[in-house]
């Protein structure tokens, strides 16, 4: 859990603070995306959470402990961080790099090799192939999920992401995304992450914190945000296309019928509403049966449910 109490930052006296008064919660096991224009304080909210920037005021609390007056150097070994461009020691293997806080926590040659090997085949990288390669010979893509690899390596109950998918081609960046909630549904940490792309806010934030001039203006669910923004702000800023949006953060599960539909096309429990209204505009159709992950049918769904949003069609 992370609890940010009042913290505002101001950089000079009379300056207007980066963040101002920001009160927010974030649950463990969660991950809170933080969007908001250019200049809107998430990165100096994002850099107080490790104390790379000392607030002005406030109170930080990890897991119900106050931070503010730790050793920063100690709290930054609890914390892991992610960063658009990485940030690999060019002189060391990738298996150095990862073992970077293993080493400086003390942990025994032994253990530190282990993990290396456990983190490599966690995010996709070959334990043989990867160990000794150095990081220039590495591409985005793979630097980046090293990258996600060494922030791991000491297990630590907070990552702290800055826009790092940001420096990725599009296509990498959404197989990135993918691995990147795989991974955090099996090691279960507590995310904060930076981004300007309100779309990869949606698909990897539980909670979206969106900020204005250092003020925290809406946070909620992907759903929440996307149905109900609070003003005319967020609402400008989630786009008018925000209900197409929420129809891809649902699945056609919740709107399966139970009869199978002779002829019809067919697509998975976990394809999106979204993804299933473009194939059935695309196609001309009203109707498309749906199959489990076992190939089993499990009924249909059609287009006026998925307009809906909830229920059978009328």
């Amino acid at each position: 859990m992370i609890r940010l109490d009042g913290i505002t930052k101001r950089f000079g006296t009379a300056a207007q603070p980066s963040v101002d008064d920001l009160h927010i919660e974030m649950t463990e096991g969660t991950t809170t995306a933080l969007i908001g224009p250019s200049g809107c304080g998430k990165t100096t909210t994002l850099r107080m959470i490790n104390r790379m920037v000392e607030p002005t005021q406030g109170r930080i609390f990890l897991e119900d402990q106050d931070v503010t007056g730790l050793d920063p150097v100690v709290l930054r070994r609890r914390i892991g961080y992610v960063i658009q461009q990485v940030g690999l020691f060019p002189h060391q293997t990738v298996a150095e790099n990862i073992a970077t806080v293993p080493r400086l926590l003390g942990w025994s040659r032994a253990r530190t090799d282990a993990r290396i090997d456990e983190l490599l085949a966690l995010v996709g990288l070959e334990p043989a192939r990867f160990r000794a390669t150095m990081p220039q010979r590495l591409s985005g893509g793979q630097r980046q999920r090293v990258g996600v690899a060494r922030a791991l390596a000491g297990d630590p109950p907070v990552m702290l992401m800055d826009e790092p998918f940001g420096a990725i081609d599009p296509i990498a960046r959404e197989r990135l995304q993918d691995e990147f909630k795989d991974i955090l549904r099996r090691v279960r940490k507590t995310v904060v992450m930076v981004t300007h792309d309100l779309d990869e806010a949606i698909k990897m934030g539980d909670r979206i914190a969106i900020m204005r001039d250092g003020r925290l203006v809406q946070y909620g669910t992907p759903d929440e945000i996307l149905g109900a923004p609070v003003d005319g702000f967020v609402q400008a800023f989630v786009g008018p296309d925000r209900a197409l949006k929420r129809l891809g953060l649902r699945t056609v599960e919740a709107l399966i019928r139970p009869d199978v539909v002779a002829g019809a096309d067919e697509v998975a429990t976990s394809t999106s509403m979204r993804d299933a209204l473009a194939r059935l505009i695309g196609s001309g159709a009203r109707v498309l049966n749906v199959r489990g992950e076992n190939g089993e049918a499990l009924g249909h769904v059609t287009r006026d449910a998925i307009l809906d949003g909830s229920g059978p069609s009328r």
